[in-house]
């Protein structure tokens, strides 16, 4: 499930085994054992300890785990006591159980082992699960007491980092930028140039990012610093100021990644114009694969502005004029296209993109340039928790996120269905991993209980496996009592044959210790899923989803099974709101098919901009992000809108599928 950063540890047969630092990654990663001589037999300790490590390679925790425990026990004097505490510790991190991983990695700092600085390393790996536990005053403590001097550069650059995010968690933005710079002079990666961002999106005195620069000018991250100080002033309206550092980050640094940006600010300056108060840019894939979408989107954008002479709620024409640019289907396609909307054009604000991808540089150019973006993508830039508290945010997201609808439905199953204990199956792919990771944390902040999670390939089409493993079907060695029990009664009932009669004195039957079960999948697929449970006698549960479901298709391929699941969206066609039914009915009359969620939340998104272009006189950009903020309650097809740090904020639907038919959750369908 969750990708929590593990220890590296590498085994040589000499019983020698080093632990290693975090990787940024967030995955396990192992180094080639020494060859090992035909004459030099292992150790039994030594020889245990490989096996155990091999078990952990391979992923089977549960096993590892238990051998693990009888190791400590069977070897208290081995030399590899310690590397055993810690590796028991790195699997309960990977268990996300980082409270109980502790008082591991404690033991394995304390205990005496041959290896050189062991216990530094042990004490950073201790450091990482007060972390992930939320100790921050305990990780600080742990980390002032590695001796930092001892360890490579590698992994100065990790502790460095950790100490970074501690700084972070603690709203301590500046103290985190230093030590990412620190961290920069021994080494750098992604990790470190993306929290020194994020961080340094949160600093906004002047002053204090120019003692930064000079003080860590010889950092390889300094132009960061450089550039972050720039847009700071220019946001100030020290346009002097920027322009000029602008100008000294092209030239001292050609190959930072501002050095484009910091190019084009200086152009946008020097062609620095009026804003066209009524003209709204409108950002799409309008070409290519993504055309379709992008079609209908501007469509539903047209309809709720009244473009065209489109009937409106208010009145028959609109005073706003569409500047539409294609967005393409790469992150660069989209910032280029923006740039001429905000530059060129001289737009008061952009609806889009639709598109997911580049989501983050998108959103960051905006940022620089000032304008108002409203997206549709159902992704939040990475950046987004951080700028969008800024009052100087351009960036507002329309689109219904993943976050939204995980956090939604893990609140209607335990507030309103009291339950507790859930499970979830999901593909190993970005938006299932994504979706999976989000619901847990939901259901943890919610007080419920996470009790089993397997994922499978994105293009898996037998799902028995995934299920046995969930129900205790699979790792069979567990229950071998009942086993043994099975073979008593097949004895005692003169049973050899095993066919469908006979088949209960074979089979184990599930261990079903969840009320729900998360399926963060597309229709297609989840059709398939449904019935595998039912198959392998999993009932009894409620399967919950997300707005992928909302299609006929579900039912068409899992037919009955697929009776009672719930799953949520901003959307619902056969709602009987007013505002609902007038959006669909324009919107068939007009275009002649039906909507769906994407074209009800760009109608939103236009009307709500529309709302606060009108609401007084014609806005700047500056005056139009202060009305967007400002919104509340919107009345939309979609539900009542308030933004908030930048979100469009709406309760989502609950729908259920009831005899064959998609319908809204409500009181006479609990008891399904």
């Amino acid at each position: 499930m969750k990708k929590y950063p593990l220890a590296i540890v590498t085994y040589s047969i000499y019983g020698a085994v080093v632990c290693g630092m975090l990787a940024y990654s967030h995955s396990a990663q192992t180094a080639d054992p020494a060859p090992t001589p035909a004459a030099t037999p292992l150790a039994r300790d030594a020889a245990e300890f490989k096996e155990i490590f091999d078990l952990y390679s391979r992923g089977d925790y549960e096993t590892a785990m238990k051998r693990l425990s009888a190791f400590e026990r069977y070897f208290p004097n081995s030399k590899l006591q310690a590397s055993a505490e810690n590796l028991h510790g790195m699997i309960l991190l990977l268990q996300k159980q980082p409270a109980q991983a502790i008082p591991h990695f404690n033991k394995a700092a304390t205990t005496p082992s041959d290896q050189p600085n062991f216990g530094q390393y042990a004490l950073y790996n201790l450091a990482t699960a007060q972390f992930e536990a939320a100790q921050l005053d305990d990780t600080q403590e742990t980390l002032n007491d590695i001796h930092i001097e001892v360890l490579d550069k590698e992994n100065q650059l990790k502790v460095h980092y950790l100490k970074a995010r501690v700084f972070q968690k603690r709203a301590l933005p500046v103290e985190a930028a230093r030590e990412c710079l620190l961290s920069s002079k021994v080494g750098s990666n992604s990790a470190v140039t993306s929290l020194l961002e994020t961080s340094l999106n949160d600093v906004s005195s002047t002053a204090t990012l120019e003692e930064m620069y000079k003080s860590y000018d010889d950092s390889p991250l300094a132009d960061i610093v450089l550039y972050h100080l720039a847009t700071t002033q220019l946001k100030e309206g020290d346009r002097i100021k920027a322009q000029q550092n602008f100008q000294f980050l092209v030239s001292k640094y050609p190959q930072s990644v501002h050095a484009s940006q910091a190019s084009e600010a200086l152009k946008s300056e020097q062609n620095l114009g009026p804003v066209e108060k009524m003209s709204v840019g409108v950002l799409l894939p309008l070409k290519g694969k993504f055309a379709r979408f992008g079609s209908h989107t501007l469509e539903a954008i047209e309809l709720a502005f009244g473009i065209f002479g489109n009937v409106k709620d208010d009145k028959s024409d609109s005073k706003v004029t569409l500047v539409i640019e294609d967005s393409g289907e790469e992150p660069e396609q989209a910032i280029a296209a923006l740039e001429r909307l905000a530059n060129q054009h001289r737009v008061v604000a952009v609806i889009g993109p639709l598109l997911s991808k580049g989501i983050d540089s998108v959103a960051q150019r905006a940022q620089e340039l000032g304008v108002p973006l409203i997206s549709l993508a159902r992704s939040t830039p990475s950046t987004f928790s951080t700028f969008s508290k800024a009052s100087g945010n351009s960036f507002f997201q329309a689109g219904v996120t993943l976050q939204q609808q995980t956090d939604q439905i893990a609140k209607f199953a335990i507030d309103q269905l009291k339950m507790s204990r859930f499970a979830e199956v999901y593909p190993k792919d970005k938006v299932g991993v994504e979706s999976g990771n989000l619901f847990w944390d939901a259901v943890e902040q919610l007080g419920g209980k996470m009790v089993g999670a397997e994922s499978y390939a994105p293009d898996e089409t037998d799902f028995r496996q995934v299920i046995d493993k969930l129900s205790g079907l699979y790792y069979t060695e567990a229950r071998q009592k009942e086993l043994e029990e099975l073979t008593k009664e097949r004895e005692l009932n003169h049973i050899k044959k095993r066919n469908r009669k006979t088949e209960q004195y074979f089979s184990l039957k599930p261990i079903v210790d969840y009320q729900a079960v998360f399926i963060p999948e597309e229709a297609k697929a989840t059709g398939q899923i449904l019935p595998t449970f039912a198959y392998r006698d999993v009932d009894h549960v409620r399967f919950l989803g997300t707005a992928a479901w909302n299609s006929p298709e579900l039912y068409q391929r899992a037919q009955t099974y697929a009776d009672g699941v719930l799953f949520t969206d901003a959307f619902f066609a056969a709602s009987d709101s007013p505002i609902t039914e007038h959006f669909v009915t324009l919107y068939r009359n007009t275009y002649g098919i039906e909507p769906t969620t994407m074209e009800a939340v760009a109608y939103d998104a236009a009307h709500v901009l529309d709302h606060a272009l009108n609401d007084g006189s014609p806005p700047d950009r500056a005056d139009l992000k202060e009305r967007l903020k400002s919104t509340k309650d919107y009345p939309s097809v979609t539900g009542k809108i308030s933004v908030s740090n930048g979100q469009f904020s709406r309760e989502l639907k609950v729908l259920t599928i009831k005899q064959g038919k998609i319908v809204e959750f409500n009181s006479s369908v609990a008891s399904q």
